[in-house]
C-alpha cells in the first residue's frame, strides 16, 4: 500500500510540474507575441538604407551609400550621418502604446488622419518598407494617432512622431565648416588681426616651418584642429550675403586639393563663411569660430615647467637634518 501511495504520489507530481512547465513555456510564448504585435517598427532596422519625410510642399529624402546618407531631394547634398542615424535609431524602438480603431469604418478625420500632418518612410535593402501618417491631433494623454502602411488601424504612438515629420532640410543637411577629414590636412595658414602663421605635419609631428626653434604642443594642435572639425553653420545661406567685415582667412592643405574659407561679421554680429570644395556660403553657430578670430602661434608652443633653482650645500645639510629630526 505505501509503495502504491508513492507512486500516486509521484505521478500526480510529475503531472503538476509537467503543467508548471507547459504553463511557463506558453506563457513565455505570448508575452514574445505580445511585444511582437507592439512593435512599431517591421523592417529591418540595419537594412535601412532610405527615408522620407513628407510634410505640406516639403518632400526631404535620403538615401545611404558606402559612404555615408546623401539627399537626394529637394536638392543633391551630402546629408548629416549623425542626424540622419539618429533619425532611424530613434525610431526603431517605439511601441505601439494601443490600437484606438480598427476596421473597415473608421472615420478617418476623427484622428486627423483623413489629411495627417505628415508622413514618414523607411526603405530597406531587402525591399520591405515601413510608412507612417502621422496625425496633427492628440488623445488626453497626449500622445499621437498614426496610420502604418495604409492599415486599417488607429494607432496611438508617442508624441515625438510629430517632431519627426516637422524635421527640415537643414535638420538632415551637412553644415560643417569643413567637409573633409581633418586627419587629411597637412598644413594649416591663418590670417587674421593678429598677424599670420603656418603650421605643417612633418613626419607626423606638427612644426611651425617659419620658426624651427619654436617647438609646438602636439595635444595644442590636435585641440585646435578639432575646433575645426566640429565647427558648423546654423544655415546655408543660397541668397547674397550681407557686407561683412573681415575676421579671419584660412587655407588648409590636403594630399590631394587645397580649401580656403573666408570669414567676416555682418552688422548684426552674425558670422558668416564663404567656403570651397564644395564652394558654399556659410551662417555660422554662435561661438563656432570665435577662437581663430584672435589665434597665434603662440597659443600653439609647447611650455616648458620653470626649472628650480638649484640649492646651496648649506641648505641641502639644513634639509637633511630637519628630515632626520622628523624621523
Amino acid at each position: 500500500m505505501k509503495l502504491k501511495g508513492r507512486t500516486i504520489l509521484v505521478i500526480c507530481l510529475l503531472v503538476f510540474g509537467g503543467y508548471a512547465v507547459y504553463d511557463f513555456f506558453h506563457e513565455k510564448k505570448m508575452e514574445e507575441k505580445r511585444s511582437m504585435d507592439a512593435r512599431l517598427m517591421t523592417v529591418n532596422f540595419e537594412q535601412v538604407d532610405w527615408v522620407q519625410v513628407e510634410k505640406a510642399d516639403q518632400k526631404i529624402t535620403l538615401k545611404r551609400s558606402v559612404d555615408g546618407w546623401n539627399m537626394e531631394e529637394p536638392f543633391k547634398d551630402q546629408a548629416d550621418n549623425t542626424a540622419v542615424d539618429d533619425f532611424v535609431k530613434g525610431a526603431f524602438p517605439e511601441r505601439i502604446i494601443e490600437t484606438a480603431a480598427e476596421g473597415e469604418n473608421i472615420n478617418w478625420a476623427v484622428y486627423g488622419l483623413d489629411k495627417p500632418a505628415g508622413k514618414v518612410t523607411f526603405k530597406t535593402t531587402a525591399g520591405t518598407q515601413n510608412v507612417f501618417e502621422i496625425s496633427e491631433k492628440r488623445n488626453f494623454e497626449d500622445n499621437v494617432f498614426a496610420r502604418r502602411d495604409g492599415e486599417n488601424k488607429v494607432l496611438v504612438v508617442n508624441s515625438i512622431w510629430q517632431n519627426r515629420v516637422n524635421k527640415g532640410v537643414m535638420d538632415f543637411r551637412e553644415r560643417r565648416f569643413l567637409r573633409h577629414k581633418i586627419a587629411s590636412v597637412d598644413e594649416v595658414r591663418l590670417k587674421n588681426q593678429m598677424g599670420t602663421f603656418e603650421i605643417r605635419r612633418v613626419e607626423g609631428q606638427w612644426v611651425a616651418p617659419t620658426q624651427k626653434n619654436l617647438k609646438l604642443d602636439q595635444n595644442k594642435v590636435r585641440e585646435f584642429l578639432t575646433s575645426i572639425a566640429d565647427a558648423k553653420a546654423s544655415e546655408i545661406v543660397e541668397a547674397k550675403l550681407p557686407a561683412l567685415k573681415n575676421l579671419f582667412v584660412m587655407d588648409l592643405t590636403m594630399a590631394d586639393k587645397k580649401w580656403k574659407a573666408e570669414v567676416g561679421q555682418a552688422q548684426d554680429l552674425g558670422i558668416y563663411a564663404k567656403v570651397s570644395e564644395p564652394a558654399q556660403q556659410l551662417k555660422m553657430e554662435p561661438g563656432a569660430l570665435d577662437r581663430f578670430i584672435k589665434a597665434t602661434l603662440a597659443d600653439l608652443r609647447e611650455v616648458s615647467e620653470p626649472k628650480q633653482p638649484k640649492k646651496s650645500e648649506a641648505e641641502e645639510s639644513q634639509a637633511m637634518m630637519a628630515e632626520q629630526k622628523e624621523k
